[in-house]
């Protein structure tokens, strides 16, 4: 029985921890230690995102956005995406960790920082 309750508290403290982080990033915290350790998450955040190739696409690497398949001309053959159509569209990256957005989301859905700031 104690281990599930010790189970519950680790839970309890990542869900406080990823509250504050947010409120630091919100500048709704203003404790130095506090803004030291949410930058150093964020910067962890980005790592993780580049590791799950979670970065910015870019046309001339010829790698498809949505499968990494290589493409040749207007359409990736792995997936069929239009390439053109894609890359004509803005690519929007979270300023806090770097991850790719669409566009319709007004927060990050890894690291929640909203969309601009």
């Amino acid at each position: 029985m104690a281990v599930d309750q010790r189970n519950q508290k680790v839970q309890k403290l990542v869900e406080m921890g990823e509250r504050v982080h947010l409120l630091v990033r919100l500048g709704q915290l203003g404790d130095s230690e506090l803004i030291a350790l949410s930058a150093h998450v964020s910067e962890l955040d980005k790592v993780i995102n580049a590791g799950f190739g979670k970065k910015a696409p870019v046309r001339e690497s010829g790698l498809c956005p949505n499968c990494n398949a290589l493409f040749e001309g207007s359409f990736c053959s792995g997936c069929g995406l239009n390439i053109d159509e894609f890359f004509s569209n803005p690519i929007i990256v979270c300023t806090s960790c770097e991850y790719v957005m669409e566009a319709g989301d007004i927060f990050c859905g890894v690291c929640g920082s909203k969309k601009g700031e």
